[in-house]
């Protein structure tokens, strides 16, 4: 059996932070994906490949670990004592540039892909080995993570497209189904500083305890500004949800100045300048601190103008929506 599933990368366009204490976030997938392929194999070992900012060869017995997190706690999971000799790889370059992830989510997108193709190369013959649900994927992640994180990513990566994010409880993600403005366009732009989202939410979660009082306060004000972006955004609403972006935009650097973190960078904030005198509306997308911005607009030829003036250093990322989500083929060995 030959078994190959993709799962797409994301973009937050808003709701950082403000989803790990119960409130919306708007995400979208991207045409940047991780590739995961699983195949039956001759011999007395199994062989994982791994490509993400440099390559990766393993071979190991078919009782023993991969010692690749992602793959060893997917087996773990979802065990087979039946699978005998096979080959893997995982592949997730797309998502990396130069050495350094882009911040499009490449770990969640990796453990969607290779969950989706462990589980359909296992799955037993009466099929009841299913593709694993949001909820289990995001609680898999979690646990890799050391606990951190919303999902959203993960959300993202399994069903495609843009959705509306939130975590009812702690262990029951809703993603829905919604869409952008159809005048509204967007480009990323990736800055030359990478961040660790583990570092920064865990800052985040300390402030909260520090000062619970005032970290009520200001989330009560994200999730205003982040329910009225999802609220636009399913009206196809493009003024009102571009305002939404910004203001949005607005409360991480306040928010970072609040927790003693640069979640705007300079490198950010020169893009902003940039985007503003374009006429395009501009955020970081994700945790901040170095990765991705987005800029917005509806107007083809503002977004075009900032472009081509973002700062040296920085590159404009033209990505469009996937809409599929995790995808599997299997084919015959």
């Amino acid at each position: 059996m030959h078994v190959l599933a993709r799962a797409p990368g994301k973009l937050v366009v808003l709701g950082e932070y403000v989803v790990l204490a119960g409130g919306p976030a708007l995400v979208m997938a991207v045409d940047r994906h991780c590739v995961a392929e699983l195949r039956s194999s001759d011999g007395d070992v199994c062989h994982m490949s791994t490509v993400a900012d440099c390559s990766e060869q393993r071979s190991f017995g078919s009782a023993e670990a991969s010692d690749v997190a992602i793959v060893d706690s997917v087996m773990r999971r979802w065990p087979r004592d039946d699978v005998g000799v096979w080959r893997g790889r995982l592949d997730s370059s797309q998502l990396f540039v130069t050495g350094r992830k882009l911040g499009l989510g490449s770990s969640a997108a990796a453990l969607v892909a290779w969950a989706g193709a462990w589980t359909a190369y296992t799955r037993s013959e009466d099929g009841s080995a299913a593709t694993p649900s949001l909820a289990e994927l995001v609680d898999l992640h979690r646990t890799i993570q050391a606990g951190a994180g919303s999902g959203l990513d993960v959300a993202a990566s399994l069903h495609g497209g843009v959705l509306a994010y939130r975590l009812v409880s702690v262990d029951r993600p809703e993603a829905v189904s919604v869409a952008l403005p159809n005048s509204v366009r967007f480009v990323g732009v990736s800055t030359p500083r990478a961040a660790s989202t583990p570092d920064l939410l865990a800052r985040f979660e300390a402030w909260r305890v520090a000062e619970p009082a005032a970290a009520a306060m200001r989330l009560d004000r994200m999730r205003e500004v982040a329910e009225l972006g999802v609220a636009s955004a399913s009206a196809a609403d493009a003024a009102q949800f571009l305002a939404a972006v910004q203001r949005y935009g607005l409360e991480l650097d306040a928010l970072g100045a609040a927790i003693g973190v640069d979640i705007v960078t300079p490198e950010h904030a020169a893009i902003a300048e940039v985007a503003a005198r374009a006429g395009v509306t501009y955020k970081v997308s994700g945790a901040g601190g170095g990765d991705l911005g987005l800029g917005f607009a509806t107007d083809d030829e503002a977004l075009e103008a900032f472009a081509a003036a973002v700062p040296a250093g920085c590159e404009v990322l033209r990505l469009a929506i996937d809409r599929a989500g995790l995808v599997i083929e299997e084919r015959a060995a």
